[in-house]
């Protein structure tokens, strides 16, 4: 799974510790490479921000295509740089033809319906999610809130390969997959009525809507978040 090239808001891009990692240098020589070089900026500006690695704030730049590809270009032609420059010319390529079917997806008709109607049915859960919560907590459960979490994340795991982090997971699904997550959202609100109707320990409950999104995966095998090859428009 590619965790070297991100899609984000429609732009894509790389970032300093994934070159640093991917050409086995230290962050620190990589960020100094990138301030010495005037003509990075040219493409478009540096994008830099802090994260925390190790509990030191470090700051990670953000880079283009052509920034990274200036970048390295800088670098010494050794055998492992050349290694890295095309599996990153690779991962770019095949980033780009994924934004492109995305975004040509999402202007059908038929997957902005099949969209609008997984919005509701994810709306519905939530509600039910919510009775749920409410349910736990008045059965003694002192961490209920984080079932809205738990079982997100539960049914993206069941039914996915996740490739990296998206503000909305579900906006970089395609047809086939929004409607086994509407269909997921559904079991698991059945489920979540099921027990609470029959008074269930609430982690039997949780489990009942497990078990249901699991039988799901048994049906359906896991596909890749987002879809980088085989995109059809509606497949």
């Amino acid at each position: 799974m590619s965790k070297l090239v991100f899609i984000e808001d429609g732009m894509i891009f790389t970032n300093s510790i994934e070159i640093a990692r991917g050409v086995n240098h230290s962050h620190d020589s990589v960020v100094k490479l990138l301030n010495k070089s005037k003509d990075l900026d040219t493409f478009s500006d540096l994008n830099a921000e802090k994260i925390s690695t190790k509990g030191r704030p470090a700051e990670v730049y953000n880079l283009t295509e052509e920034q990274a590809t200036l970048l390295i270009a800088l670098m010494r032609n050794t055998p492992i740089v050349r290694e890295f420059k095309n599996t990153l010319v690779k991962e770019f390529y095949k980033q780009r033809r994924a934004l492109a079917k995305l975004l040509t997806r999402q202007d059908n008709a038929q997957y902005q319906a099949i969209r609008e109607e997984s919005k509701i049915m994810r709306l519905e859960e939530t509600d039910q999610i919510k009775a749920f919560v409410n349910y736990a907590s008045d059965r003694g459960s002192q961490s209920a809130n984080k079932y809205y979490m738990a079982i997100s994340k539960m049914e993206l795991k069941a039914l996915f390969f996740i490739e990296q982090k998206f503000p909305n997971i579900r906006d970089v699904m395609d047809f086939k997959q929004l409607t086994l997550i509407k269909t997921a959202d559904m079991a698991v609100t059945e489920a979540l009525k099921e027990g609470m109707a029959k008074e269930l320990h609430y982690k039997e409950i949780y489990q009942l809507a497990k078990d249901r999104v699991e039988a799901l995966a048994k049906i359906f095998p896991k596909s890749l978040l987002p879809r980088t090859e085989g995109l059809d428009l509606l497949s």
